[in-house]
């Protein structure tokens, strides 16, 4: 895996030439008005079919639901062989209440923005996008027991050859994981456990694009996410995560809580990690 710089070529006509935050807020918000959208809810069903219209309307054909977890999944294809995975979450933690503006849907929002900016074909690797259901774990689970049910699947699917829609595990040359990254006080720390050069490619293209590498700097303890399962099948990861919301010390005052509200999610925190992304996505080799 390395990563080359520039922007990967000019998109199709119908892609925009750049990331549109304020868009991609009316995704985040748009998901905030289902509600709660836990695990095997009527509501995360439609959070389900809301992903897929948005990946359809942009102009992705190649669109799939893996079961028995909802992983929703679709490939913008590249001239090079391999791949690199673009993953959020799209379920909330099972908390009466909790709608998840920065826990869940940013990740998407921004994603979805992505599908519609990137090109249409990639000069380099594919690209697939990676809607994971069943990151939070059940009401009254460890998430060590009970979390990322449905990245884990999407990898154990990946290691079987590529089945329902997952890529094969050897194609696959990075996975970039969006999670958390609505707060309107936006700092991305490296997760420890995250692969440096792929963390710098991100701080690298947000200096190039405004001077200034922020949101991206500074060290943060490893934590368990939906990139896990990818590192520890050898695939090089990155969790672009800030996991410090609200008062208090990290994860901050307002993580699974009511207050996980769009009073506390800006579209230019979006727009600070989708931006960067639109440029050294389409430069990892």
């Amino acid at each position: 895996m390395a990563y080359t710089g520039g922007c990967g070529g000019d998109g199709g006509a119908d892609r925009g030439s750049a990331f549109d935050a304020q868009r991609a807020f009316r995704d985040l918000r748009a998901q905030v008005e289902i509600g709660p959208r836990p695990a095997g809810s009527a509501a995360s069903r439609r959070e389900e079919r809301f992903i897929v219209a948005r990946l359809r309307s942009a102009g992705i054909g190649d669109v799939r639901v893996q079961h028995p977890y909802r992983n929703v999944v679709a490939r913008i294809p590249g001239a090079e062989s391999g791949t690199v995975v673009v993953g959020a979450h799209y379920d909330t933690k099972d908390i009466p209440g909790f709608v998840g503006a920065n826990d869940g849907a940013s990740g998407v929002a921004v994603v979805l923005e992505l599908a519609r900016d990137l090109p249409e074909r990639l000069e380099g690797p594919s690209i697939d996008l990676a809607l994971f259901d069943a990151e939070e774990a059940p009401r009254g689970a460890s998430f060590e027991s009970g979390g990322d049910r449905g990245s884990r699947q999407f990898v154990r699917y990946a290691r079987h050859g590529g089945e329902q829609g997952s890529p094969e595990l050897a194609s696959m040359r990075a996975m970039v994981l969006l999670d958390m990254v609505g707060d309107c006080d936006l700092h991305i720390p490296r997760e420890a456990n995250s692969d440096p050069d792929l963390y710098a490619a991100f701080a690298d293209a947000a200096r190039e694009a405004s001077g200034s590498a922020a949101p991206f700097s500074g060290d943060a303890a490893g934590i368990l996410d939906d990139h896990t399962p990818f590192a520890e099948a050898g695939v090089p990861a990155v969790d672009l995560i800030d996991f410090d919301y609200g008062p208090g010390p990290s994860p901050g005052g307002w993580w699974h809580t009511r207050e996980d509200d769009l009073s506390h999610v800006c579209a230019s925190s979006l727009g600070a990690v989708g931006a960067p992304a639109l440029a050294a996505l389409p430069a990892i080799r």
